[in-house]
């Protein structure tokens, strides 16, 4: 799932008379629960959020939203639009730990910054790790995607272009219709999340650097701020701080 645009993003409480009734709109909401009494409620049945969980709500589908007054919801939320579309409502649990949780902390820290490139860049790895349904889709654009899935290693269109049987415009066009992004930077997404996980796991910088291919650790470091705004070492502070809650 990839993000094409943000709406809107904060972390807060809802606001008073938190209740909305038959919602049918061309966005998702992504919210992360940390507190508070809501609920999903659609044809009939309610679902109530749970804390710790990632939901997106359907797009183009009608629902209602609504919480306890007395136990307000506390949430990280942002209203996006995705490539492909929210089609049914997703619950998605976040293990302590996890690389997912790492996404999600991540976000939290960038919520209401006025960068709005690098949150969108946060969001949009936050994103990439939930794993869609669309699976059966033998298009060419998913081809690539699927192809894509399965490096490590920075992209060579040639290459590509080789083992796929097109030439490289025509996959970069029908990939860039597809999903919004090209696929060099689509490569470039997945890379960083692996480099996330590696340096979690405990690997050293100059390791993740020499097995992601890049020219030296100094380059690795300077691509990897410029992707997430915190520098390898950085990250791995923060994520020891939270380890140690």
């Amino acid at each position: 799932m990839i993000l094409k645009q943000i709406l809107l993003s904060d972390e807060s409480y809802t606001t008073p008379n938190w209740v909305f009734k038959n919602v049918n709109v061309g966005f998702s909401r992504l919210y992360y629960i940390l507190d508070g009494e809501a609920y999903y409620k659609e044809n009939g049945k309610a679902v109530r959020f749970e804390k710790n969980c990632i939901y997106l709500t359907p797009v183009r589908k009608s629902f209602d939203l609504y919480e306890n007054p007395d136990n307000k919801l506390l949430h990280t939320y942002s209203h996006v639009t995705t490539v492909p579309e929210v089609s049914a409502f997703t619950k998605i649990e976040v293990p302590e730990n996890s690389l997912l949780a790492d996404a999600v902390l991540l976000w939290r820290k960038y919520i209401r910054s006025e960068d709005r490139e690098l949150l969108s860049k946060v969001i949009g790895f936050l994103l990439s790790l939930i794993s869609d349904e669309i699976t059966s889709d033998s298009s060419l654009a998913y081809r690539i995607k699927a192809y894509l899935d399965l490096r490590e290693k920075s992209l060579d269109m040639k290459e590509i272009s080789r083992d796929l049987g097109y030439t490289r415009e025509h996959i970069t066009r029908v990939f860039k219709a597809a999903f919004r992004v090209t696929p060099k930077q689509y490569s470039e997404m997945k890379r960083f999340g692996l480099a996330l996980e590696k340096l979690r796991d405990g690997e050293k910088i100059g390791s993740v650097s020499h097995q992601l291919e890049f020219s030296s650790p100094y380059s690795f470091s300077k691509a990897f701020k410029k992707q997430f705004g915190y520098s390898p070492k950085q990250y791995i502070s923060l994520i020891e701080k939270k380890n140690h809650r």
